[in-house]
């Protein structure tokens, strides 16, 4: 009777296997350093190379140059190399659901199709266009999917308002653009208002990744996360000053790096201080994400891309960022150790 019981039960364990548990340890140092490779990235090709063209010297800025092409190529290669992992990873993660897993896998592929050209010539407009929605609709699926699990929620609330961030931000542009072309005062109006909205976004995503960073511990977190705002106010506060006397090679520079990176002009004067005051500080706080102990890998450096995707997914790399985020923030969710850090945390 007793073998009878244990061939019963063994039956039962061979008729409903358990889904596997995913480990996606082995990814964490990759993940890392693609984000301090992005922010590398962005420090040279956002804050600094823009600004100089005109100011420094021809042998300066083509020394520029080569080091942000050289880390803007990098920071795509091993943006690819995370997507293509993280599609094996979810294909084979059982406690996803196959909708979630399986829309997101096929949409990744289609954005990385669609950034593909930028690695030899400037995207069309409307390919941009098309990479923006995309991106935005891989950030949602994601955004959904990871904001009902504790050690995830953050990155995907997010990921959600990037996501309504990268939408807005090209549309905005288009109905400005149409707007200058038929001379319609409406039509810039609310062009002008969706870009505004798209700055809110931001700006909400990136308060709430530096408040919950501010959270993790009491000098990584607190002290790095305070200091990365007040770094980041003090270079725009520096792009910004429009005093009598000539201003110095620093501050042209970051005036205008900031100005170019800010995008559509805004109907306020202190939103547009706003918008470029976020650029820095999204590049900062990354990483400061990173710089984490108490959270595993994969959830920091998840948050750590979608700041670094700043909302903007016409930028290829953006969109490259932000789908390389959604991707293992969605791997996280079911990671095992990241639930039980999670757990940990949440108790002390």
């Amino acid at each position: 009777m007793a073998a009878s019981n244990r061939s019963r039960t063994s039956d039962v364990a061979r008729e409903e296997p358990v889904a596997p548990s995913i480990g996606i340890g082995w990814a964490g140092g990759a993940l890392v350093l693609t984000a301090i490779v992005g922010a590398a990235a962005k420090v040279f090709g956002v804050l600094i190379a823009p600004g100089m063209r005109g100011i420094a010297s021809q042998r300066a800025m083509d020394a520029t140059e080569i080091v942000a092409s050289t880390l803007s190529y990098t920071f795509a290669a091993l943006l690819v190399a995370l997507i293509c992992g993280g599609s094996f990873e979810l294909a084979r993660a059982r406690k996803i659901g196959v909708g979630s897993r399986g829309s997101l896998v096929a949409v990744s592929g289609l954005g990385v199709a669609l950034a593909s050209p930028a690695v030899v010539q400037r995207l069309h407009t409307a390919a941009a266009l098309a990479l923006a929605i995309v991106a935005s609709i891989i950030a949602i699926i994601a955004s959904a999917a990871t904001i009902r699990v504790a050690q995830t929620r953050v990155v995907g609330a997010v990921l959600g308002m990037f996501a309504l961030s990268g939408l807005l931000r090209p549309i905005a542009w288009e109905v400005t653009a149409i707007a200058g072309e038929r001379a319609s005062m409406g039509l810039y109006y609310t062009g002008r208002g969706l870009a505004t909205f798209a700055v809110v976004m931001q700006m909400l995503a990136t308060l709430l990744a530096a408040a919950w960073l501010g959270t993790r511990s009491r000098w990584r977190g607190r002290v790095l996360a305070n200091g990365a705002i007040v770094l980041a106010f003090v270079i725009t506060y520096f792009a910004a000053r429009d005093g009598s006397d000539t201003p110095s090679t620093l501050e042209a520079v970051l005036h205008g790096s900031l100005s170019q990176a800010a995008g559509v002009r805004l109907p306020y004067e202190g939103l547009t201080r706003i918008a470029e005051f976020l650029v820095p500080a999204t590049i900062l706080l990354s990483l400061v994400a990173v710089a984490q102990r108490a959270v595993p890998p994969p959830v920091l450096a998840a948050l750590a891309l979608a700041l670094l995707s700043h909302g903007a997914f016409d930028v290829p790399l953006h969109a490259l960022a932000v789908t390389a985020a959604a991707q293992w923030a969605m791997l996280a969710m079911v990671d095992d150790r990241s639930m039980w850090t999670a757990m940990v945390s949440a108790r002390e």
